[in-house]
């Protein structure tokens, strides 16, 4: 025992030495450089891990082949796996990228290996790191060393309201019997450990129950799975899962209602969920009803195939009451109706009586360009009641003067004003006018120059005694005459 003691103390001391006089190989050469870990200590039954980085200094891009040769004794694997055949360095910068080294038999002999992999260009140009490779004895030990495959297996995306799973296979693959296996499961969001054991080239499993909190909002997650033999901590795993969104909704109906065109329904609305939600409502709708149709909150008139909706998207915050209320409401018709009627009748109540409308008639035209007009005032009460006291005043321009020769049966002029620069002014008095009597007055005036453009006759002017007494005013319509009126 003693001498297996200073055996193992020799060894080990050994050990420490080696890996304390571990160095990093820099090799360079014209057109890159290579730099990696150059030594690791494994049992035949481990893999060696070893970073290797790539330095290009050149203004082009370097593309490099791994040359892993046929070696019996050793499996070779990159990370990642693509470079296993060739990789890119960018010009000017550096790769890093790793490389794993695995004894093909476990019962390959313990001791010191150098093992060389390398790195061609495509120019030709060669670097040939030297990697240092122990190989442990494991007979040294009293025991074999845990060795262990795993299985991870838990639902990526996950509803916080059920149970979820967490199974973890475990494959001993030597002869140990692993009595004390601990297997610790962390999360954000959740912390569990479980004891097992493995039999000699025995497997096992551990389920993990979690029960999330039915209102954890939704979220990332990453399950870490780390497996503890002794004082062996094995690699962790790790796992991505999403909690999912949900909506619990509870839904109060109140009574619908119909009152004087308008009908109502109403609902509340709560979401008893993990996150806000959109909840839809969609009513179908006719082409006359869909311009009375309304919400709150408000929706929007959707056409689906050739049918009419209304179709309101409602947000439902986490835990807040939302009452939603839709309406159709034809009450708008019935205002439209009573204000078209209200203004209908406050036109017709306070409206003028009276209408006066002017009218012009070409009588002739010499080969002078004098022109002979025939003007008529067209006076009309519109109501039920006389009108009392109407006054009637035309003014013809001075650019005309009037025929007084006055056709038989109508209203002369009680008065003829002229006026140099105003032309002629003449005025009537209508002592009273019956109900919905009409007067048409006439009168012929001529041009006195050759009309070359137009000119304009202005509006008849009537005042009377409107309603209560009150002295009242209206004017006709202009008209203009020249060239067009000639043209008619």
């Amino acid at each position: 025992m003693a001498k297996f003691g200073r055996e193992f103390f020799v060894f080990s001391l050994l050990l420490v030495l080696t890996l304390a006089l571990s160095f990093v190989f820099v090799s360079s050469a014209f057109g890159f450089e290579v730099t990696t870990t150059s030594e690791a200590v494994i049992y035949p039954n481990e893999t060696a891990e070893y970073t290797f980085t790539v330095i290009n200094p050149s203004s082009s891009d370097e593309r490099i082949e791994p040359i892993f040769g046929l070696d019996s004794k050793w499996s070779f694997e990159t990370d990642p796996l693509s470079y296993l055949s060739s990789f890119t360095v960018p010009a000017k910068s550096s790769l890093s990228f790793g490389v794993r080294i695995s004894p093909i038999s476990e019962l390959i002999s313990s001791g010191k290996y150098a093992i060389s992999i390398p790195l061609r260009s495509e120019t030709g140009e060669e670097e040939t790191p030297d990697l240092y490779l122990y190989i442990r004895n494991p007979n040294a030990l009293s025991d074999y060393l845990p060795s262990l495959n795993f299985l991870f297996d838990a639902q990526e995306n996950v509803d916080p309201r059920q149970t979820q799973k967490v199974r973890l296979d475990i494959v001993n693959r030597n002869p140990l019997n692993i009595t004390s296996l601990d297997v610790i499961l962390e999360s954000d969001l959740y912390n569990a450990s479980q004891t097992t054991h493995v039999d000699p080239l025995g497997t096992t499993s551990v389920v993990f129950e979690i029960q999330y909190d039915p209102h954890q909002a939704p979220t990332n997650d990453t399950l870490e799975l780390t497996v503890v033999v002794g004082e062996k901590v094995f690699t962790p795993i790790k796992k991505q899962i999403h909690i999912l969104p949900y909506a619990d909704i509870v839904e109060v109906q109140y009574p619908a209602s119909s009152f004087f065109f308008k009908t109502t329904e109403k609902a509340e609305y709560t979401n008893n969920g993990n996150a806000d939600t959109i909840k839809q409502f969609k009513y179908p709708v006719s082409w006359f009803s869909r311009y009375f149709a309304a919400s709150d909150p408000s929706g929007e008139i959707v056409d689906d195939q050739g049918l009419y909706y209304y179709q309101a998207d409602v947000l439902l915050p986490l835990g807040v009451p939302v009452v939603y209320t839709y309406s159709v409401n034809y009450r708008s018709i019935l205002w439209a109706i009573l204000l078209i009627g209200l203004i209908a009748w406050l036109y017709y109540k306070f409206r003028s009586p009276l209408t006066v409308r002017k009218e012009v008639m070409t009588l002739s035209v010499s080969k002078e360009g004098h022109m002979k007009l025939k003007i008529l005032l067209h006076i009309k009460n519109r109501t039920l009641h006389l009108v009392d006291d109407v006054a009637l005043e035309d003014r013809i321009p001075a650019v005309a003067e009037i025929d007084q020769r006055f056709e038989i049966g109508t209203v002369k002029p009680e008065k003829i004003l002229k006026h140099e620069k105003a032309g002629t002014i003449l005025q009537w008095h209508i002592p009273h006018l019956e109900a919905y009597e009409e007067r048409i007055i006439t009168y012929k005036v001529g041009s006195m120059y050759h009309i070359v453009g137009n000119f304009q006759l202005p509006g008849a002017v009537v005042n009377f005694k409107g309603r209560k007494q009150r002295p009242t005013k209206i004017v006709s319509n202009a008209v203009r005459v020249g060239k067009q009126m000639e043209d008619r």
